[in-house]
């Protein structure tokens, strides 16, 4: 059995289409479609997640088999999970051929989800994730044209980055995470921000791809910056959940930083140089 911080696969890549369609899902996750043995369906986009995955009940439905199993890290919880072969997996002109990929147990929600795709499909490509303009490009250069200076991003367990973040005078060290939906901070940063966890709003039960439960605290933080990207008000998740750990992340202020802080946010990010830009509001 093989331990993976999410899966990484052996690829092939071939040049970049046109830019594909983001579609927000009913759970609020931002999805693509990609195309397989299968045809063509829509997966979670998924900068936090090392390889790639489809949910048990697409898998059982399209007639794909079992071959080994692997350790699944989850936000909220590690699992044993069955791996799939696939002959292929395409997003946006990149294949990927052959590729192991996760099968993760039915969604607690219920929303009938075709799988992930993560970084063993496109993490050797520039991703040009365009929010909102409902749009993304996986392309093999970064665009031209791009306003203000990258961010330098450090690569941490399974090749996920994180980039330098401060919230008023706060450092923190955030993963970039577009399959979560909410971001989220640990206590060690929420404490240097004064909150108090006895005074927290009720938050989210975040469950992860492994469905492990754990109740988190909501709150709101003020003078983000993300590069040249400042939100004057963002909402936040806090809890200690075992996804910062498994991402090297547990020893520091931390966040993983979601679709929420992203909604008016045109992110570029070159996972080659570990570069990453955000370019403020578009609408």
């Amino acid at each position: 059995m093989k331990r993976l911080a999410v899966l990484l696969a052996a690829a092939l890549a071939g040049p970049a289409l046109a830019q594909v369609p983001i579609e927000i899902a009913p759970t609020g996750h931002a999805t693509v479609p990609v195309t397989g043995s299968f045809g063509t369906h829509r997966f979670v986009f998924d900068t936090g997640a090392e390889g790639s995955a489809v949910y048990a009940n697409f898998a059982e439905s399209a007639g794909l088999v079992e071959a080994g199993s692997a350790t699944l890290q989850g936000q909220t919880g590690a699992a044993d999970v069955p791996l799939i072969r696939l002959s292929e997996l395409t997003l946006d002109g990149v294949r990927k051929a052959p590729i192991d990929v996760v099968k993760l147990p039915p969604r607690a929600d219920g929303v009938p989800l075709a799988g992930i795709v993560g970084l063993d499909v496109f993490g050797d490509r520039t991703i040009d994730f365009d929010l909102p303009r409902r749009r993304i490009a996986l392309l093999a250069a970064r665009p031209a044209g791009l306003v203000g200076a990258p961010v330098s991003a450090t690569p941490t367990t399974g090749n996920l980055l994180t980039i330098p973040v401060t919230i008023g005078s706060v450092s923190a060290t955030a993963v970039i995470d577009t399959g979560a939906r909410k971001t989220r901070i640990n206590w060690a940063l929420g404490r240097l921000l004064g909150l108090d966890p006895a005074k927290r709003a009720k938050g989210d039960t975040s469950q992860g791809a492994t469905n492990k439960p754990i109740e988190t605290g909501a709150t709101r933080v003020a003078d983000v910056h993300l590069g040249d990207r400042r939100l004057a008000d963002a909402p936040v998740l806090v809890a200690d959940i075992p996804v910062f750990e498994a991402f090297g992340v547990d020893d520091r202020p931390a966040i993983i930083l979601g679709l929420d802080w992203l909604e008016k946010t045109r992110m570029v990010v070159d996972f080659p140089a570990r570069q990453v830009w955000f370019e403020g509001d578009r609408n």
